[in-house]
């Protein structure tokens, strides 16, 4: 399973999740969830607009960590 993992790239580049939302065009309730640190299934539009945000590549933010079911 992969995450997301934006933490330390907001803070690096000091964006708020707000200055993310209104650059991006994501809803509240997406940035909240990419910032949690938790599994959700993203679509692929979705991980390609905030990598294109961060002029990074989808697999600098994505983390894989085990599946604990």
């Amino acid at each position: 399973m992969y995450i997301v993992n934006l933490y330390k790239i907001k803070w690096n580049r000091k964006y708020t999740q707000e200055d993310i939302m209104k650059a991006t065009g994501l809803s509240k309730r997406t940035v909240n969830q990419l910032f949690s640190g938790r599994h959700y299934n993203y679509q692929l539009s979705t991980l390609e607009t905030i990598s294109e945000f961060f002029n990074c590549d989808i697999s600098d933010i994505l983390i894989k960590v085990s599946d604990n079911k």
